[in-house]
């Protein structure tokens, strides 16, 4: 018996490997894309919208909705990644327009319209979940699971010494899902710096003639100097969501976001085993970076 495509919302917030994960996603036969929503990160939440749809356009997908999140923190200013977007300036402007409902209804009313059967990729600040969850405190019951790029453990920060971006772009609304009871899967700094894409890997996305991604790998290998590895955090993250069996070591801890800034931690992710009412989460603590690798060039190639 042929088992159906699984259900699956996806919250991006407009970066180059968020458009690389939306394009695997969109072509990969397990996965039902239901919707995606956007947040504000890498980009405004605007922005991220019309990157989410040239990413879907690129892929063969016209008609997933793609709706427009939170466009700031909870609690703290703005803070962009990548203001200058280099996604859209790669890959231009899309055919059509975002969805007329916000990425925060669109989460409720797709959890409350299939309870216990829909997966949330989370490739951005939680911001949307969180207020999600503060309309809806049974949300943690009405998703199937959520699979979160997010948190630095036994590695350094990507945005400070201490944090990584996600976490850090809005720290309160991470802690508040994390305190949650969501069934979370992280998949964080740790082991995305062990998938990176090499001249092997560019080669293959070259040698299919992927829309746009096999001209811009194929351009990155005529470059004289030495290619630069690339790591491939929300393609990762996409990955372990459509075959957990991908990460091959995880452990099981509650994990709290450090809030105050006292040293510069604001934004780091930390076991919490001092606070006994804070819901283990599971951690990604290792995958074969050959195996993800390998399933990515194939799921872009098909």
């Amino acid at each position: 018996m042929t088992t159906p495509p699984r259900p699956v919302l996806v919250d991006t917030d407009g970066g180059l490997d968020d458009a690389l994960a939306l394009h695997y996603l969109a072509r990969c036969p397990d996965i039902r894309l239901l919707a995606v929503g956007t947040v504000h990160g890498n980009v405004t939440a605007a922005a991220a919208a019309r990157n989410a749809l040239r990413a879907l356009e690129l892929a063969g997908d016209h008609s997933t909705p793609v709706a427009i999140g939170s466009a700031e923190p909870l609690a703290q200013a703005l803070q962009l990644r990548h203001p200058d977007d280099p996604f859209a300036a790669l890959a231009g402007k899309p055919g059509r327009g975002p969805s007329d409902q916000g990425a925060v209804e669109q989460m409720l009313d797709l959890a409350r319209a299939c309870p216990g059967e829909v997966e949330l990729l989370a490739l951005g600040p939680m911001t949307n979940l969180a207020r999600a969850l503060a309309a809806e405190p049974d949300l943690p019951r009405l998703l199937r699971r959520v699979v979160a790029m997010a948190g630095a453990f036994d590695t350094t920060g990507n945005i400070t010494p201490h944090a990584e971006t996600n976490v850090r772009l809005d720290p309160d609304a991470a802690d508040q899902v994390l305190a949650a009871g969501f069934a979370i899967t992280l998949v964080s700094l740790d082991v995305t710096r062990t998938v990176a894409a090499g001249r092997g890997w560019l080669q293959q996305l070259a040698d299919g003639a992927v829309p746009l991604w096999g001209p811009a790998a194929a351009m990155l290998l005529q470059a004289r100097d030495q290619v630069p590895s690339l790591p491939l955090h929300d393609p990762l993250a996409a990955a372990v969501l459509v075959d957990e069996h991908l990460a091959l070591e995880r452990r099981t801890a509650p994990v709290a976001v450090v809030l105050d800034d006292r040293h510069g931690h604001r934004g780091a992710t930390r076991i919490a085993t001092d606070d006994p009412g804070r819901p283990a989460v599971a951690i990604t603590s290792a995958v074969d970076p050959d195996a993800v690798l390998a399933r990515l060039a194939a799921g872009l190639t098909a």
